[in-house]
């Protein structure tokens, strides 16, 4: 059969485009994808560059008069090597309504974390156990001094955490984590108190490690959640997709403004194509 010869050299340059763009983008070195039991807090989170503080500034919007209106600040602070260490919840007068305290052992692991309220009085706390290898064993959330519940924890050859039991009075909730060939979470099972799977989330990634897919199924594999998320071509984050299926909502939360780190300092945040609220960050480093 003869070709149609203006067709396919259109096909052939349309195929050799497409190489050029996807095999460009974020090409500047080489692709490292850390395993998520290795992150530290910052990567956790996907923030960029040395951060000695975070703040970020939570508006809502008032449809009624058409305006922003602050509602309160977060204060995040971290150490030299990326730890958080201090988080501060101020009100729109610029009192303090929380303040959590962490802290770490020498090999740099949680040891614990407090909180306090306004009046400096100790609400809630989370301690944390580890096993001969480092590795996570045990949290123990307390409030106000009394045990609310443990979860235990079973890791993996690198502390990736495979299952976490969550121990109440009277009954346990079980989740059970899946990881891909990157040590990155795949797939999260959970668990009834009779131990019946009732429902599980799959979670899809770049070429980069980066998250793009989230979805969350009943156990009858029926979808009940869809997070999209989409970078740009830079690797910097754009815009996030939330679909609640059940309830037929959508969330739509976009960042259009981000510093030479690559940390986004703006978020709106829009419901069925009208805005809800929005966050701004101002972020020094060391």
């Amino acid at each position: 059969m003869q070709r149609n010869r203006p067709l396919f050299f259109l096909i052939l340059f349309s195929l050799t485009t497409v190489c050029i763009l996807y095999s460009c983008k974020r090409k500047t070195t080489e692709i490292e994808i850390i395993p998520d039991a290795l992150k530290n807090h910052l990567q956790r989170t996907r923030l960029f560059g040395n951060i000695h503080t975070l703040e970020t500034d939570t508006y809502y919007y008032s449809g009624k008069d058409s305006l922003y209106i602050f509602l309160n600040k977060t204060m995040q602070f971290y150490s030299s090597d990326g730890y958080l260490t201090q988080v501060v919840v101020l009100d729109r007068n610029n009192d303090t309504v929380s303040k959590r305290t962490i802290y770490y052992l020498p090999s740099a692991q949680e040891k614990y974390w407090e909180e306090y309220n306004y009046k400096n009085h100790s609400i809630s706390k989370d301690t944390f156990l580890y096993d001969i290898s480092g590795f996570k064993k045990e949290e123990q959330v307390w409030e106000n001094d009394s045990l609310l519940y443990k979860i235990q924890y079973k890791t993996d050859g690198i502390g990736s955490i495979i299952e976490m039991k969550r121990l109440l009075p009277n009954y346990h909730l079980t989740n059970k984590i899946y990881y891909n060939e990157y040590g990155l979470v795949a797939r999260i099972e959970e668990y009834d108190p009779d131990n019946r799977l009732y429902k599980y989330f799959t979670l899809e990634y770049d070429n980069y490690g980066d998250e793009v897919n989230r979805r969350a199924y009943k156990s009858n594999n029926q979808i009940i959640e869809y997070t999209y998320t989409q970078y740009n071509d830079k690797g910097l984050l754009q815009k996030v997709i939330f679909e609640d299926r059940l309830h037929n909502l959508r969330e739509d939360r976009i960042y259009a403004q981000h510093d030479a780190k690559g940390n986004w300092m703006r978020e709106v945040v829009l419901q069925g194509g009208d805005t809800l609220r929005k966050r701004v960050r101002e972020i020094k480093y060391y």
